[in-house]
C-alpha cells in the first residue's frame, strides 16, 4: 500500500463518532487464519497535542481547546479527550463528535479490537443522557458503566441501554465502560440547559501534505468511518465556520526488517514484536502457532534438538516467519529402579538397575554385616554397603523379638502341679482369678477367667492360667451352650490349662529413621471385631457409626489396652502412629463404612498393608496354644488360622475382611470371636 494513495471515505448517517479505521488491520485472523494479532498496552494510534498545517492565511496551530459561544476557549472539556489517553484501538481510530448543547465536543476515544465497546448518545437533556452500548466481549457481568462529573458518579453493570438522570448544567462528564482490569471506552460530554439551534457542523480531513481528503457539513452529529488509512492526518471541527478543536492522528510505520521474535522455552510459546520508527507504539503479535519440522531425541550421553518453525501474517499483509533450533539435554542414565536379592542366609546382597532409556545395566554384590543384638528388643541385623552411588544401604531383620505373651501350653507335670496348687481353679480360690468378661448372647458375662503368674518375683509374669466353666461362643451373639472351636482345638469345660509367657517373635515389614515397622509371626490371640450387629449407625465406644467401624471397634480398645499392657507393660519403644483409615486403605473403589484416621499404638493391618508388605507365605499363619484355647478357627489340613483385618467390608455394615489359613482375602460377620488376632505396630530401635 503507498502512502499517496487517495483514502477511501464510507459515510454512515449514524449519529454520534467519527471513525478512522485501518483494513489491513481488520479481522486479520478469519481472512489470513493466522494467530491472533494483539498490540502493546498503548494502542498503536496516538493522538498529539498540537498538529500544525499550511492554511491560506498562514500557519495555524490547534492546540485541541473548545470555543465557547462567547469566543473563549476553554480547554477543560477535551483535555481528556486528546492526552495521553486519547488513542485509537487496533483495528481502527475512533473520533467522537457529539454535539450536545450549544458547545460541541471533540472526544477521541479508545476502543481495543479485541474486547471492544461500540457507545452512541442516542438522546440528550437538560438533565439526562441516553446511551446505546454493543460489545463483543462474551462475559457481559465483567463490565461496569460508570457515567462521572467531580463528586458525581454513577455505575450501572453493563446493559445494551441506559439512561442517566439527574445531571447537573454545565458539567463535563464522562462516561466509561471498564472492566476490573483497565477502561475499554472513555468518553466527555458537555451540555447546557437547552439543546443547539440549528447550526452547521463541518468535518475536515487533512493529509500530511495538508490536503483535504475528506469534507462534509451536517445540521446534525452523524458517524463517519475511514477505511485504508494509510497515513498521517489531521481532524477538524468547525461550528458555523468557527473552528472549534483539531486533532492528529499517527499512522504507523513498522520496521519489518527488525522484526524480535521471543520465543518460549523448547518453542512451547512465541511472541513477534513489529518495532515502530514513528511515535506509535510497537506491534505485538502474540501466541503465534508454530509447528516441529525437525527433531532428534536425546539419549542418556548425547544431547539432542529440535527445531520450530513460526509465522504470521503482518499488518501490510505480508507473511513474516521464524526458524529456531532448542537443544534438548541428555537424558542422563536412571538407575533409580534397583532390585536388591540376599542370598539364602543373608550373607551377600546384591544390587541391579537398567536404565529404561537405553538398557545399560550395573550391578554390585557385597558381603554382608551380620549384628546379633540382644536386649528389650533382641534381634539379628543383616547390612549391606554398597560402593556404588546408584544403590542405597539395604538392612535385614531377623529373629526379632519384643515383648512378651501366653503363647505354648504348658506341659510338664511338675510346673502344672505346682501351679494348680498354688492357685487352683477359680471355683476353691477365686480372689486370685479374673473373669474375662468375654461376651454371649451380646452381654458381658463371666464364664472364663485368667491368673497371671510371676514365679521367680522378677516383675514379670512368667504363666497365664486359663479357665472356662462353658465354651466360648463362635458368636458374640450366640448363647452359651452353643458349639465353639475350643473343643475342636482340645481344650475342655472345667479344666485348667497353663500357658508360658514366651518372647514374641515379629516379621519386619518397613524400615526407617531406625524404626521399624512389624507384625506378629503368629496369630497370638483370638477377639472379636465388636460384640454386636447392626446395619445402621449408633453411639458406642464414645461414637456413632457402623457396627465395622474401626475407630468405634471393640478390637481397637482391646490392642491399646488389654494387649499393650500385657504384651509391652507399657514400653517407651512402641511409637505412636496415624493410622490409616480412609478408602485407599481399603483397597475398593467405594466403601461407606470408612472412619478417621486413629492414632494408636497397636492396630490390625489393612488390606492395603496386606497387599504391599506381606508375600504369600507369610500370609498364612499358625495360632498359638494360647489363641486356639481362645477360640481360634484352624483348618485342619495345615494347622493354620484365620485372622482379622481393620477393613470394613464395603457391602454391609456388619462384616469386615479378614485373611484365610490359605492366604486369601475374605469376609465375615464382625461379631466373630474365632477370627484370630495378628498385632502391628511401629518400634523405634533407639
Amino acid at each position: 500500500m503507498k502512502r499517496d494513495e487517495l483514502n477511501n471515505l464510507n459515510i454512515n448517517n449514524t449519529d454520534g463518532e467519527l471513525h478512522v479505521e485501518e483494513n489491513s488491520l481488520k479481522n486479520i485472523k478469519e481472512v489470513q487464519n493466522v494467530p491472533e494479532v494483539q498490540k502493546a498496552e498503548n494502542e498503536v494510534f496516538k493522538a498529539s497535542e498540537e498538529y500544525k498545517i499550511e492554511e491560506d492565511n498562514g500557519t495555524q496551530s490547534f492546540d485541541n481547546t473548545s470555543r465557547t459561544e462567547d469566543g473563549s476557549s476553554s480547554s477543560s472539556s477535551t483535555a481528556g479527550a486528546t492526552g495521553a489517553t486519547a488513542t485509537a484501538g487496533i483495528v481502527g481510530g475512533v473520533v467522537g463528535v457529539i454535539a450536545v448543547s450549544a458547545v460541541l465536543v471533540l472526544g477521541i476515544v479508545k476502543l481495543p479490537a479485541i474486547p471492544a465497546v461500540d457507545v452512541k448518545l442516542i438522546s440528550a437533556s437538560s438533565s439526562s443522557l441516553s446511551f446505546a452500548l454493543n460489545t463483543n466481549v462474551e462475559d457481559h457481568s465483567s463490565l461496569t458503566i460508570s457515567l462521572s462529573s467531580g463528586e458525581y458518579i454513577v455505575s450501572t453493570p453493563f446493559q445494551e441501554y441506559v439512561k442517566f438522570s439527574n445531571l447537573k448544567q454545565n458539567e463535563v462528564y464522562t462516561l466509561s465502560v471498564f472492566d476490573a482490569e483497565k477502561s475499554h471506552y472513555s468518553s466527555n460530554f458537555y451540555f447546557e440547559d437547552e439543546m443547539p439551534g440549528e447550526k452547521v457542523y463541518t468535518v475536515n480531513v487533512k493529509n500530511s501534505a495538508g490536503v483535504v481528503v475528506f469534507s462534509d457539513e451536517t445540521f446534525t452529529p452523524r458517524e463517519y468511518e475511514m477505511d485504508n488509512f494509510i497515513e498521517d492526518v489531521a481532524i477538524f471541527v468547525s461550528v458555523n465556520g468557527e473552528l472549534t478543536a483539531g486533532v492528529q492522528v499517527y499512522k504507523p510505520i513498522y520496521d519489518y526488517e527488525n522484526i524480535h521474535w521471543i520465543w518460549g522455552e523448547y518453542g512451547d510459546t512465541v511472541t513477534a514484536i513489529i518495532p515502530s520508527t514513528n511515535e506509535t507504539d510497537d506491534y505485538y503479535v502474540r501466541d503465534i502457532r508454530n509447528f516441529e519440522i525437525d527433531r532428534e531425541e536425546p539419549t542418556c550421553t548425547k544431547d539432542g534438538f529440535v527445531i520450530r518453525q513460526a509465522a504470521f501474517i503482518g499488518p501490510d499483509k505480508n507473511r513474516y516467519e521464524d526458524e529456531k533450533e532448542f537443544v534438548l539435554p541428555a537424558l542422563g542414565h536412571d538407575f533409580s529402579d534397583v532390585t536388591y536379592t540376599w542370598s539364602d542366609h543373608y550373607h551377600t546382597c546384591k544390587a541391579e538397575s537398567e536404565c529404561p532409556h537405553c538398557h545399560s545395566k550395573i550391578e554390585e554384590s557385597v558381603e554382608v554385616e551380620i549384628e546379633d543384638i540382644q536386649g528389650d528388643i533382641s534381634y539379628k541385623k543383616y547390612t549391606a554397603t554398597f560402593a556404588n552411588e546408584n544403590f542405597s544401604t539395604r538392612y535385614h531383620f531377623e529373629d526379632l523379638t519384643y515383648g512378651r505373651y501366653p503363647q505354648s501350653k504348658v506341659s510338664d507335670t511338675s510346673i502344672i502341679s505346682e501351679l494348680d496348687q498354688e492357685y487352683g481353679t477359680p471355683l476353691t480360690l477365686s480372689d486370685k482369678w479374673t473373669s474375662y468378661d468375654y461376651y454371649a448372647s451380646g452381654s458381658l458375662t463371666s464364664y472364663m477367667y485368667y491368673v497371671d503368674v510371676d514365679i521367680d518375683d522378677d516383675a514379670e509374669f512368667d504363666y497365664r492360667g486359663v479357665y472356662f466353666t462353658s465354651y466360648r461362643p463362635i458368636d458374640t451373639t450366640d448363647p452359651l451352650g452353643n458349639s465353639s472351636y475350643q473343643y475342636d482345638n482340645g481344650y475342655l469345660i472345667n479344666t485348667t490349662y497353663w500357658f508360658s509367657y514366651d518372647p514374641i517373635e515379629w516379621d519386619v515389614l518397613d524400615q526407617g529413621n531406625n524404626q521399624l515397622f512389624i507384625t506378629s509371626k503368629v496369630i497370638l490371640d483370638s477377639q472379636s471385631y465388636y460384640h454386636e450387629l447392626g446395619e445402621t449407625e449408633f453411639a458406642h465406644n464414645g461414637g456413632s457409626g457402623y457396627a465395622n467401624n474401626y475407630e468405634l471397634s471393640d478390637i481397637r480398645l482391646w490392642l491399646n489396652n488389654e494387649f499393650y499392657n500385657s504384651a509391652f507393660g507399657g514400653s517407651d519403644a512402641v511409637i505412636t502412629t496415624t493410622v490409616n483409615n480412609s478408602l485407599e486403605s481399603t483397597l475398593d473403589s467405594s466403601n461407606s463404612y470408612i472412619c478417621e484416621d486413629t492414632e494408636d499404638k497397636v492396630f490390625l493391618l489393612s488390606r492395603a498393608d496386606v497387599n504391599e508388605y506381606l508375600s504369600a507365605n507369610s500370609l498364612s499363619a499358625s495360632g498359638s496354644d494360647y489363641a486356639k484355647c481362645q477360640g481360634l478357627y484352624v483348618a485342619l489340613q495345615d494347622d493354620k488360622g484365620f485372622w482379622g483385618l481393620r477393613t470394613p467390608y464395603p457391602e454391609k455394615a456388619s462384616q469386615i475382611r479378614y485373611i484365610t489359613n490359605n492366604g486369601t482375602t475374605t469376609y465375615d460377620s464382625n461379631d466373630k470371636t474365632s477370627l484370630g488376632v495378628r498385632p502391628a505396630c511401629w518400634i523405634s530401635l533407639d
